[in-house]
């Protein structure tokens, strides 16, 4: 039986890695899309004389990129 739960749980640690790894694609696709619509708002406020409106954008465009390198750079420990 043990020999069994070993190949069961070498079956089930690339499952894991292939479902954290979609995971992060699709944390990274929000977080971009969310910053291309940052940038756009952030233009518009631009163009309408909105200086201090484009920079609290800008800032949480900031924050956006800090959350996709921390998430870029994450680490996958094995159990």
């Amino acid at each position: 039986m043990t020999a069994q739960r070993v190949q069961a749980r070498k079956q089930r640690r690339p499952r894991q890695v292939i479902a954290a790894l979609n995971l992060r694609i699709v944390v990274l696709a929000a977080i971009i899309v969310v910053q291309l619509w940052g940038l756009a708002a952030a233009l518009q406020a631009s163009l309408a004389g909105h200086g201090a409106e484009v920079a609290w954008i800008l800032g949480f465009e900031l924050l956006a990129v800090a959350a996709a390198l921390i998430v870029a750079r994450g680490e996958f420990s094995e159990p």
